[in-house]
């Protein structure tokens, strides 16, 4: 994937949760701030790409995770964040 400093904050900023480095009170506080605060350089960027990692990410991720448990929430996570790749390799 081409570098972008916004795009890559927030695959870095998922990446993270991913692994265990922040905690999902950190994710869930920080997750709408971060993308409203990079979706316009990821949107100047890439328009598919922001929109791809919107759905994936924001829209059938973190909108629907808000009643599971932590550990089905990282698996949510985890299997959009799987799917937004997918879905920019397919594309690109």
């Amino acid at each position: 994937m081409a570098k972008n400093k916004s795009v890559d904050f927030m695959i870095s900023f998922v990446q993270e949760y991913l692994d265990g480095k922040n905690e999902r009170y950190f994710f869930d506080l920080d997750f709408n701030h971060y993308l409203i605060e990079h979706y316009p350089g990821m949107e100047r960027f890439n328009p598919d790409l922001a929109e791809c990692f919107v759905f994936y990410l924001s829209e059938e991720g973190f909108d629907r995770s808000e009643s599971l448990s932590d550990s089905d929430h990282k698996k949510l996570i985890r299997r959009q964040f799987k799917k937004f790749f997918d879905a920019m390799r397919d594309r690109f």
